[in-house]
């Protein structure tokens, strides 16, 4: 039996939840590790986009993930990962962004990874990245891994609001190249890195 669209619901075909939108996601994020091909980043950024901006709304006001959803209630470094994020998404879905939305830009330049630069001699890392504010570096690996922690947090209902993820703070604080403080790499920051030296398109 099909389900009759009324009111204001809107047609969706198999993923009708949060939840089934973060399986999604998390689909997206294994085929994007195997090869951190451009189409499987496009796709992966644009679901986690969605999956915080409009698919929260999908959920009771009252539920875990939802408020963890909540920009007022999330810290600063990761509402700065997800200007990041918009501004990808906008970028790939427009090209030409309206004034009002390129005022609010934060990425200031976009690498292909292909480039022999600073960064990429820094990171040894060939992959597509951006460079916020001058001094932050985000590759897609990095994205990457915050972003699937970050929604490992918002749907885990054991985790109150006010315990945001430490290590993934961290990861984040490690993406500001100037401030970088010495000792290990967080170990979200390290996700995946050995794939990022032999990367295939």
């Amino acid at each position: 039996m099909g389900k009759k669209i009324t009111a204001r619901d809107g047609p969706v075909l198999g993923i009708d939840s949060s939840a089934a939108m973060f399986e999604k996601l998390k689909h997206e994020s294994s085929r994007l590790q195997q090869g951190w091909h451009p189409y499987d980043a496009f796709n992966f950024l644009l679901t986690a986009w969605h999956l915080f901006e409009d698919w929260a709304n999908s959920d009771d006001p009252r539920a875990l993930c939802r408020m963890k959803r909540q920009r007022q209630r999330l810290p600063h470094l990761m509402n700065f990962v997800l200007d990041i994020v918009r501004d990808l998404v906008n970028g790939s879905k427009h090209f030409h962004l309206t004034p009002g939305t390129a005022a609010k830009r934060r990425v200031g330049e976009v690498h292909t990874g292909e480039e022999v630069g600073f960064y990429e001699y820094f990171f040894h890392e060939n992959l597509p990245a951006v460079t916020v504010e001058d001094h932050w570096y985000f590759s897609i690996r990095v994205l990457n891994n915050v972003m699937v922690r970050y929604f490992e947090w918002t749907f885990d209902d054991s985790t109150p609001v006010e315990d945001f993820p430490r290590d993934l703070l961290e990861a984040i604080s490690y993406c500001n190249i100037v401030n970088r403080s010495g000792g290990p790499s967080p170990a979200v920051w390290l996700l995946g890195i050995e794939s990022a030296y032999g990367r295939k398109t």
